[in-house]
């Protein structure tokens, strides 16, 4: 007979849903035009509303047409004026965070659906035998949103103070008579004035539109980050009733119960995982293409230590987001495998049929999120990807001699890279 032992870790049915635990993070997306939603701060989930004709759809669509502009304008530089793997770069982000940001807004249509789906699987970890498993899941949520939503915000604001300061230096230096601003805006957005005429007013607008498109770039890994957070505690939540009961004679409807909770957990991880497919591949190809970019970048010269400093922040910070958004996947692999640990330690006299077809289920599958079926993020995939970015590293140890020279802090490179765009065009 299963014990039922006082203690305060019991779960409060209306606090530790997914629904509430996610909240907050997808609130602070939609300061920068994502998850247009309402009601998903409200405890109850029948109060989620997806409206088109809303203040937060139309925000989207703002952020939505000026990335796309964005996209547009830095394909044409690729395409018409100059082919470089830093400039290529700028049409893969805009791109990558289009396609994501789409997807994201996508879910948002469909939000109450998943929810109710996902609602329909936790109600049963929502009670006794079932209980919270170290940080309850908010915690554990808002965790990986505080690391990688505050760091994508700070290493944005590190990017706009260095290149501000280098505007104002090169202003100074070369005693020219603009604008702070307008010349950093000219100097870092030339894809777009080199095309349009400057206006103060819609320079803003595209400025806050690119910082909204830059959070969308750490915002896919948050958004996956919930999913797979959350299904990992679930996992765990059936380990704890495990081991609790593992020195005792449990029955066959006990085994037959913990067999059928764990089938409606990979149940609902085989649909989350059908909603996260596209979103996983974006997220995964994007982060391994802008850490080898940087990479790359590392062989560069510069004498400057705010330049040098910000692009060793930028660097590690691709690094940790990727790795964190990677570890929190591959846990839900580990969290899934634990029960046949579990049945593995078992003593042979408290085998039973049941027992062998749980252990039989485990076995039979690979458990996890995926990249539609054509990958499976664990800790495997995490080390393989790991090698392919040392051995790329070695191979520009190998071809790369001596690191380019960089002109810095030109008077004119600006304006001259202006005036030959605009030779394009005529």
């Amino acid at each position: 007979m299963e014990v039922y032992q006082k203690t305060n870790i019991l779960l409060d049915p209306s606090g530790d849903t997914f629904h509430r635990a996610v909240g907050i993070t997808l609130q602070g997306g939609q300061i920068f035009g994502l998850f247009p939603v309402s009601g998903i701060l409200n405890k109850n989930s029948n109060k989620i509303r997806f409206r088109w004709i809303s203040i937060k759809v139309l925000y989207y669509f703002y952020i939505f047409i000026f990335q796309t502009i964005h996209l547009m304008l830095s394909l044409r530089r690729v395409v018409r004026v100059e082919m470089s793997f830093g400039v290529f770069a700028a049409v893969f982000f805009y791109f990558v965070t289009l396609i994501g940001g789409f997807i994201i807004f996508q879910k948002a249509k469909n939000w109450l659906k998943i929810v109710k789906r996902i609602e329909l699987t936790e109600k049963i970890f929502l009670h006794p035998p079932y209980r919270q498993v170290g940080f309850s899941m908010r915690r554990k949520v808002r965790l990986v949103t505080l690391i990688l939503l505050i760091g994508g915000v700070a290493e944005h604001m590190m990017y706009f103070s260095t290149k501000f300061i280098n505007a104002k230096a090169q202003l100074e230096k070369c005693n020219l008579q603009l604008p702070v601003l307008e010349h950093f805006l000219k100097t870092e957005r030339r894809h777009l004035f080199s095309i349009l005429p400057y206006n103060t007013v819609l320079a803003l607008l595209f400025e806050w539109s690119n910082i909204c498109i830059t959070i969308c770039w750490s915002y896919m890994d948050v958004f996956i980050s919930l999913f797979t957070c959350s299904m990992a505690y679930r996992f765990r939540q059936i380990t704890d009733r495990m081991k609790r009961a593992r020195f005792q004679t449990m029955p066959d409807s006990f085994w037959i119960e913990i067999r059928s909770h764990f089938t409606d957990l990979t149940n609902l991880l085989n649909y989350l995982d059908k909603q996260l497919a596209s979103l996983i591949i974006i997220a995964c190809g994007n982060n391994l293409y802008f850490i080898c970019q940087q990479l790359f970048n590392s062989f560069e010269v510069t004498s400057d230590a705010l330049n040098a400093a910000y692009f060793l922040v930028s660097l590690m910070y691709i690094i940790c987001r990727t790795l964190t958004m990677l570890f929190f996947a591959a846990s839900v692999n580990e969290a899934a495998k634990e029960p046949y640990q579990m049945l593995k330690a078992l003593p042979y006299t408290s085998w039973s049929t049941e027992i062998q077809r749980f252990s039989d289920q485990l076995i039979s599958e690979v458990i996890g999120f995926s990249g539609n079926r054509f990958f499976f993020i664990t800790r495997t995939l995490i080390l393989a990807l790991i090698g392919t970015i040392v051995t790329y590293e070695l191979v520009l140890l190998d071809h790369i001699t001596e690191p380019p020279e960089i002109i810095q802090n030109s008077c004119y490179i600006a304006y001259l890279n202006a005036h030959h765009e605009a030779n394009w065009t005529a």
